[in-house]
């Protein structure tokens, strides 16, 4: 075995092709598409070790910009995690780890990640800590009003979305700023069926319906209106919010128990989640 690391595999054609392959192999993610439309900004920065040209682990750092109360902190998220089944066991995930808090030392405010249970032993030895984040529900009236879907296949949809995406999301008490390579990241995939245009509202809206909820994972413009309101307009009663409302008034609060999203925060930081009832932003996961 000839192991190498190399940080952020990107920009080389023959590192990314490696490391899309490990990630479409362990989680059936695809990269190409997304960084080909030129949605690669420089936040999403793989940590990856090859064998012989092979990419056979990872951790990526993904730099964002989270506001809370005013206030503009430097997040450092960890995502696509990955081993090959044939690596693992050999520390390399403790060995990119050591080199990242070598590389971002002193230049962030807080590290977090998610895993799922088969892990959640794994990350307290790294120094991570669980902890709980709550959802936000509440009943709404359904009401009258024209909801376009918006293509994202096509170029002036997408720029369309995105000059309502400059304007921010008034709704959010926990936002990330400047992640649009990231929301392109789930509008360009899994979620390119769920954005849509509100015009009474003059908003547009990420958003999936399950029978009779609607789960709002995303909102830009709007103003002067309320989320209840502008989510009313896809006829449901039941409103689930995929971030956590700046205005929780009204709404049904719980801890979240999902083994298979686990939230944990890295101690040698901030760790707003402790005393804070919050819910990070779904449809910023990495």
């Amino acid at each position: 075995m000839n192991f190498k690391l190399i940080k952020n595999p990107m920009g080389d054609d023959d590192t990314r092709a490696a490391y899309n392959a490990l990630a479409s192999e362990t989680f059936g993610l695809a990269f190409e598409d997304w960084y080909q439309g030129g949605y690669f900004d420089g936040s999403h920065i793989p940590y990856t070790v090859f064998d012989d040209g092979k990419a056979v682990a990872n951790i990526s750092v993904n730099l964002m910009d989270v506001e809370y109360a005013g206030t503009v902190k430097k997040y450092i998220q960890l995502g696509t995690v990955m081993t090959k089944a044939e690596y693992r066991g050999k520390g390399l995930q403790r060995q990119i780890f050591n080199e990242i808090i070598k590389d971002f030392s002193g230049k962030f405010d807080t590290m977090f990640l998610f895993a799922n249970k088969t892990v959640t032993e794994f990350y307290p030895k790294l120094g991570f800590e669980k902890a709980v984040e709550y959802s936000f529900e509440k009943n709404i009236t359904p009401q009258t009003a024209t909801v376009k879907k918006l293509d994202m296949s096509k170029t002036e949809d997408v720029q369309f979305f995105r000059e309502y995406y400059e304007k921010g999301n008034s709704f959010s008490g926990f936002e990330v700023k400047n992640g649009f390579a990231l929301e392109m990241f789930y509008l360009g995939g899994p979620y390119s069926e769920n954005v849509f245009y509100i015009e009474k509202y003059d908003t547009t809206v990420v958003a999936e319906t399950d029978g009779n909820t609607v789960t709002c994972l995303d909102i830009f413009g709007g103003r002067g209106y309320s989320a209840e309101e502008i989510m009313s307009a896809f006829g449901c009663e039941r409103l689930v919010m995929g971030f956590t409302p700046k205005d929780s008034t009204g709404f049904d609060i719980q801890p979240i128990n999902d083994e298979d999203t686990v939230l944990f925060v890295y101690s040698g930081g901030e760790n707003i989640f402790s005393d804070k009832k919050l819910l990070f932003p779904m449809i910023a996961h990495t």
